[in-house]
């Protein structure tokens, strides 16, 4: 990742939490810590972080750290933040299998050796080109003044397991019906869509982050089938970048800056699949918020229900609107 397509306004940071059936083991914990950060050669890891207030210790860790992991306790709950440039969202279940929660095992697959939308510099013309003649569509905050700083961050767990393809289907006719109520049209509405190309198995193995995008755009256009066969389809993302050329590093940089609220998506959405994890009794996710909206959505299956997170710039939205949003997403499920 590089510091130019990273919006240094964002944490960068992904978060899984997780419900045991007992309290952690507070000083265990802090030694798995420090045994993972060792073993990936990463810098030492600040202290084991322990609040009262679960949602108060969350959105302490998605706030911006370098640190590749960070760590907290909240009763029974364990707290899993990861700079994204570090770990994917399949590599913190892994860790949290590491942190001592018994096995922990996803069903989700990766795309394999699926083909690429093409060179850094192609990509990079073909965005911008985006940016200016059809940007994807916005998502309009709730009204008033919003002074937050941050990120909000709401969940809600309904009964079933939900594929990603249903989850794009119904956030992007949420996304039009919220436009339609503020009297807005949503046109060429993006989904980006997290992935990975695969994970390495064994005790062993090490993280990292393998994850890969890919871009569904005028998604208002199809329908659920639709959604389902180009998700199927869709060419991983390359991500816009200059090439080897300097020269045409800096103008890709210049020309992506000026035009970054224009850039990205509609939304995000990343699925971690239907998780087993019998030490656990509840899983969320919470993805990154970079590019266009700064809204994510993500999901995890688990024990026969899928918790869905809504993640949004305090900026932005408060709880009140961003709940609103993922009441919306799930009475469309």
């Amino acid at each position: 990742m590089t510091g130019w397509v990273a919006d240094p306004g964002i944490g960068w940071r992904i978060l899984l939490t997780a419900r045991l059936a007992e309290p952690p083991d507070r000083a265990d914990v802090g030694d798995r810590l420090a045994a993972i950060t060792a073993a990936q050669e990463w810098p030492a890891p600040p202290p084991l972080r322990v609040r009262e207030d679960l949602g108060a210790l969350q959105r302490e860790l998605v706030d911006a750290d370098p640190a590749p992991l960070l760590v907290g306790v909240s009763g029974r709950h364990l707290v899993l933040s990861a700079h994204h440039s570090a770990v994917d969202g399949l590599g913190l279940l892994t860790l949290l299998e590491r942190l001592g929660a018994g096995p922990v095992r996803s069903g989700a697959r990766g795309v394999g050796a699926r083909t690429t939308t093409g060179g850094a510099a192609r990509t990079t013309t073909r965005r911008l080109r985006e940016a200016l003649l059809h940007p994807p569509a916005r998502v309009t905050p709730p009204p008033g003044r919003v002074t937050g700083t941050g990120d909000v961050l709401v969940e809600r767990t309904l009964p079933g397991t939900h594929r990603t393809a249903a989850l794009v289907d119904a956030a992007t006719r949420a996304v039009v019906a919220h436009e339609r109520a503020w009297g807005r049209s949503a046109t060429h509405v993006a989904i980006a869509v997290g992935a990975v190309r695969d994970q390495p198995t064994g005790a062993g193995a090490p993280v990292a982050d393998r994850s890969v995008l890919l871009r569904l755009t005028d998604v208002e256009q199809l329908d659920a089938e639709g959604i389902a066969a180009a998700l199927a389809s869709a060419p991983v993302q390359t991500p816009p970048a200059g090439g080897g050329n300097p020269l045409l590093a800096r103008a890709a940089a210049a020309g992506l800056r000026a035009l970054a609220p224009r850039l990205g998506s509609t939304l995000l959405v990343s699925h971690l699949g239907e998780v087993t994890a019998p030490g656990v009794r509840a899983l969320s996710f919470h993805p990154v918020t970079a590019g266009g909206t700064g809204l994510s959505l993500g999901a995890v299956g688990h024990d026969g229900t899928t918790t869905l997170t809504l993640r949004g710039r305090a900026s932005s939205w408060n709880d009140n609107g961003l709940e609103q949003l993922l009441e919306a997403v799930v009475s469309l499920l």
